[in-house]
């Protein structure tokens, strides 16, 4: 029954995702370990740095604890930040389910600011895994003009791997979080639709986003291994 409670607890984990790497916490090595007593879970986890940033660290906790929150068999969610500069204030305020500017007031960022950042790394991850997503049904033989002109419904029927099956999901799932409520698969994050002529120039700088936040995992990792003494893990080149 622990094991399984266990697996639950961790299927949950791999949706919660750095929020500036997007990548999830567990992938990254960011779990330590979880506990589970009962009905309670505490999840216990690390960054690379002492000094990574509180609002990213903070965002990271909160995430878990909805997460965790979400089984049915839950009632009580601790989350444990470890060896960081602000663990005591995040601990202690999102356990008591307290706003950021109420825990982390010493920091000087306000809900608004949090809340902004949120945004600006959730269309940062739509770049990324719209370009991803594009860049696969390119290589599987669709034209751009193809591309440009799909509808959502079009794009949820397209037969595709089971690579491009996750794919697909994880742009729609981006999507549905920036509120896009339009006809069209492929758009800015703002809902506009694509143009043969900008085309290029917009998959370019989509890719630049996604390069970016695949050398910070890169890099977030490495600072993780050499803190903690862990082994190198080994990723795909890009």
């Amino acid at each position: 029954m622990l094991l399984a409670k266990e697996q639950q607890v961790y299927k949950q984990l791999d949706q919660v995702y750095d929020p500036e790497l997007d990548q999830p916490l567990t992938e990254l090595g960011f779990i330590d370990h979880t506990k589970i007593d009962g009905n309670q879970v505490q999840v216990v986890f690390r960054l690379p740095t002492y000094w990574c940033s509180p609002n990213f660290a903070f965002i990271m906790a909160e995430d878990i604890r909805t997460s965790i929150s979400q089984l049915e068999w839950v009632r009580e969610v601790k989350v444990n930040l470890i060896d960081h500069c602000a663990s005591d204030e995040i601990n202690q305020g999102v356990s008591k389910g307290k706003r950021f500017s109420e825990s982390t007031s010493r920091f000087g960022a306000s809900d608004g600011e949090l809340d902004e950042l949120r945004r600006t790394f959730q269309i940062k991850a739509f770049y990324a895994r719209e370009e991803k997503l594009i860049k696969h049904l390119l290589a599987q033989g669709l034209s751009k003009e193809a591309i440009i002109a799909m509808t959502l419904e079009q794009l949820h029927q397209l037969p595709l791997t089971e690579e491009g099956q996750n794919m697909r999901s994880r742009y729609v799932e981006k999507k549905a979080q920036l509120n896009h409520a339009g006809f069209w698969a492929f758009t800015t994050p703002e809902g506009e639709a694509l143009t043969p002529e900008g085309f290029a120039d917009y998959l370019l700088g989509a890719k630049r986003t996604r390069l970016s936040m695949e050398f910070n995992g890169h890099y977030c990792r490495g600072l993780l291994e050499a803190r903690y003494d862990l082994e190198a893990t080994v990723t795909e080149g890009t």
